[in-house]
């Protein structure tokens, strides 16, 4: 508890009561959480910063019972500063306790006003932290394995405690867009692995994850440690899904592929054998005849194409926006879906 609320509960959300075929920007935000029976808090203050909903509760007073009750708040939009919330964004949402001139971060959370069918499908294996420019330098030894399955993922986080000691967390959840959420366990006290199994290890609550998921193969990664149900602490990475090549990065996407059109067309196998850095933005593969080409853009500052074409001289290009080291997602310019998969030989 912290000033009356009860923080494991508390969470930042699309108006669930607004019609969504409905819903035109300013977007509608709700807060829910417990509190004591008839002694919801108020929204003292919020604002946004860039993608960052920062949000100041106020707890009730006179309260008159200890039982804990739901609340909900909606958010009225004219007490937000700077900007509205607006679609086609994920939002950092933090919630602020304002009690007795001080300001104490109870949760934080994401917030996607995204639509669902936009979202990435996350690629299955090794995920490893990387710098960039927005969180910073890599976490040296630190990643995750992720197995995602019908929305479902399955992940392991692996690192190092604060002794430095190596460390391994593990959880699942449910997606929900381009972000989920993540409450992670350690296991302890299990048999070593030449002794007789049987025994179950015991599991010791770890921190949450929270995550964005930028394209299929890297995400943003929110570590979030908590104390007595309260979020006091978050350190952001970058993660990313990358092969083990250590040439040019366009031989990352070299090998055989089939394009799977959506539209009832004849699935075609590409053999992309030759990658060239066309400059610092762009790379291209080819066929070994090169008239089957991909062209490929960076993400600003990143070592990830965010856009690729595949042309050829025996079928219409197709534009791809979801970029994986194993699947390409997009379109073909009658905006039938398409998917360029890779085929291990």
């Amino acid at each position: 508890m912290a000033g009356g609320l009860d923080a494991t509960d508390l969470r930042v959300q699309l108006d669930p009561s607004a019609d969504p075929a409905q819903r035109l920007p300013p977007l509608p935000i709700a807060v829910t959480g417990r509190a004591p029976a008839r002694c919801a808090p108020t929204v003292g203050r919020a604002s946004i910063e860039g993608n960052n909903l920062n949000i100041e509760l106020a707890p009730g007073t006179a309260c008159a019972t200890r039982a804990a009750a739901p609340f909900y708040l909606r958010l009225d939009q004219a007490l937000i500063d700077k900007a509205p919330v607006m679609p086609g964004q994920v939002y950092r949402t933090r919630v602020y306790s304002s009690e007795g001139g001080t300001t104490k971060l109870l949760s934080f959370g994401l917030l996607d006003t995204n639509p669902s069918s936009t979202a990435p499908l996350p690629e299955n294996g090794l995920w490893w932290s990387e710098a960039a420019a927005d969180t910073g330098p890599a976490l040296a030894g630190n990643g995750a394995s992720l197995e995602s399955q019908n929305g479902e993922i399955a992940i392991g986080l692996f690192g190092f405690d604060d002794a430095g000691a190596a460390t391994w967390y593990f959880g699942t959840s449910m997606a929900s867009g381009r972000v989920a959420s993540v409450p992670l366990v350690r296991l302890a006290n299990g048999d070593p692995a030449f002794t007789p199994m049987g025994s179950r290890p015991a599991t010791q609550n770890g921190p949450r994850l929270e995550l964005e998921f930028l394209s299929p193969d890297r995400a943003r990664a929110y570590i979030v440690r908590s104390e007595a149900g309260i979020d006091v602490d978050v350190r952001t990475l970058t993660l990313s899904r990358s092969r083990f090549s250590s040439g040019p990065v366009g031989e990352n996407w070299s090998g055989r592929w089939v394009l799977v059109p959506d539209d009832g067309g004849t699935p075609r196998v590409v053999e992309l054998v030759s990658a060239s850095n066309r400059d610092a933005e762009n790379f291209q593969l080819a066929d070994a005849s090169g008239e089957t080409r991909l062209d490929c853009r960076f993400v600003a500052g990143t070592s990830h194409p965010g856009a690729c074409t595949l042309s050829g001289s025996e079928f219409a290009p197709v534009d791809f926006d979801q970029i994986g080291l194993d699947r390409l997602s997009g379109h073909t310019g009658s905006g039938a879906r398409a998917t360029l998969l890779r085929v291990t030989r």
